[in-house]
């Protein structure tokens, strides 16, 4: 690791931090689900037009002032999208949040923003070998 990202990791207030090389992002299956059931956080999202169709907005995490209606809807020990009945959904005005087993794609789209970070890290295990490319990854909150 360089002196900057270990200076980083030292002075970061995060929960945790990890890494992968390039030889286990190649090994990803990106469809397949990353948890074993519906997500305590995640949430697949819609917004609802006047005359009732649904359009796809994505994944998102569940807004807070959702947190009551889900205690008030699923009871007060249901409040987590893991723990709502799998036909289970939540309004709030015109979107609709709905539990979902998020895929590896979902998270982190390997055609998406991370783009430009695989393409580099693809050329320097090119040059360097495929174990001695990491992505060093830290986790907020």
């Amino acid at each position: 690791m360089s002196d900057t990202a270990r200076r980083d990791a030292d002075d970061f207030e995060g929960h945790s931090h990890s890494w992968f090389s390039w030889r286990e992002l190649q090994a990803v299956d990106w469809n397949a689900p990353c948890t074993d059931g519906p997500s305590r956080h995640w949430v697949r999202h819609w917004s609802r037009a006047h005359e009732g169709s649904l359009t796809p907005m994505g994944l998102t995490t569940l807004p807070d002032e959702l947190y009551d209606s889900a205690a008030a809807t699923f009871g007060e020990g249901n409040i987590a999208p893991s723990r709502w009945p799998a036909d289970g959904e939540l309004l709030l005005g015109d979107e609709v949040y709905r539990p979902v087993s998020p895929a590896y794609r979902d998270l982190v789209p390997p055609d998406g923003p991370w783009l430009p970070v695989w393409n580099v890290m693809g050329i320097l295990a090119g040059l360097h070998g495929e174990d001695n490319v990491r992505l060093v990854v830290w986790f907020g909150g």
